[in-house]
């Protein structure tokens, strides 16, 4: 279950404080959804959409509307799981819980869980209702068509260019903004002065600091200039100053890869995991969009994008 402890880690350890008033956001079928429900959601949609931590609440207020319609969709999900009679497993929650806790020292934990606004038993009753979907969710996957293999090289057929990796070079680089200062270090290299004790000495970027190297790169990942010499140039050799945005560049090759096509064999399993997360992806949306179709939903929250969770 490390999606799930991922994103509620993530809430104690990032989340913003929820105090918040329990106003009533939507009412899904007989169960009314919070602000603070709506809360913990944004901090589980920007556990999976943003690498920045600390959004104040002008930006948390955008993403208010797909919050609350994953919301609704959980929560609708959730009832019909019940519905359908999958419970929870206390064994499982409890081990979930310790995992959490495992992560924190002690005292820790308690102040994470006081600073997000949550208690144990909100945390317990997140920790059940993700695995009441999930164990929902599994069961419609494992009704579901399962991917063939026949289907799966379709797919790699279809999309063949996805699996190649271009023509890639090894380069060291030394750049400098001073035309003059470019051809005494070219001049130097060429009279026999190591290339990587050169760009370390006297190039003028942060590869100086790796002896001027910038790993491999392949096609379109460089500056056009330099581009088009690097995959001129053999094994081995320097090239002249090159003028390119508005910065002088000496490039030495010191290895070249072909172009690999990645066969069907190569690929399969990736590729087999790939569609099946999509399908399940796919029959995740169907159900909720399903229930939707039948829900008594009201939404008593304007965001910009309530129209899309009715």
């Amino acid at each position: 279950m490390p999606k799930i402890l991922a994103a509620l880690a993530f809430i104690l350890i990032f989340g913003a404080s929820l105090c918040a008033e329990e106003v009533t956001v939507a009412k899904v079928n007989d169960t009314v959804l919070t602000q603070k429900d709506l809360e913990i959601q944004v901090d589980r949609v920007i556990a999976k959409t943003t690498f920045h931590r600390d959004v104040p609440l002008e930006k948390r207020k955008r993403y208010y509307g797909k919050a609350l319609e994953e919301l609704i969709s959980r929560e609708l999900q959730y009832q019909d799981a019940l519905k359908s009679g999958v419970k929870p497993d206390k064994a499982r929650v409890d081990a979930q819980i310790e995992k959490i806790k495992k992560r924190f020292k002690p005292e820790e934990y308690k102040a994470s869980l006081e600073r997000s606004g949550i208690t144990e038993e909100m945390l317990r009753s997140q920790i059940e209702k993700e695995m009441v979907i999930q164990a929902m969710m599994a069961k419609k996957v494992s009704e579901a068509d399962p991917i063939t293999e026949e289907a799966v090289k379709e797919y790699y057929e279809k999309n063949i260019s996805r699996y190649k990796q271009p023509e890639t070079v090894k380069l060291r680089l030394i750049s400098t903004k001073d035309e003059k200062k470019a051809n005494d270090m070219l001049a130097k290299i060429k009279e026999g002065d190591d290339f990587g004790e050169i760009a370390f000495s006297m190039s003028e970027d942060d590869h100086r600091l790796k002896n001027g190297d910038i790993g491999y790169m392949h096609r379109g990942r460089l500056l056009p200039e330099i581009d088009e010499v690097a995959f001129k140039l053999k094994v081995g050799e320097i090239s002249n100053v090159i003028k390119a945005d508005d910065k002088w560049f000496i490039i030495k090759v010191e290895d070249k890869k072909p172009e690999v096509q990645y066969s069907f064999e190569q690929e399969k399993a990736g590729l087999k995991k790939e569609l099946e997360t999509k399908q399940a992806q796919e029959l995740s949306d169907k159900w909720a969009a399903d229930l939707k179709a039948k829900a008594k939903i009201e939404i008593l929250l304007k965001t910009e994008t309530t129209d899309a969770a009715k």
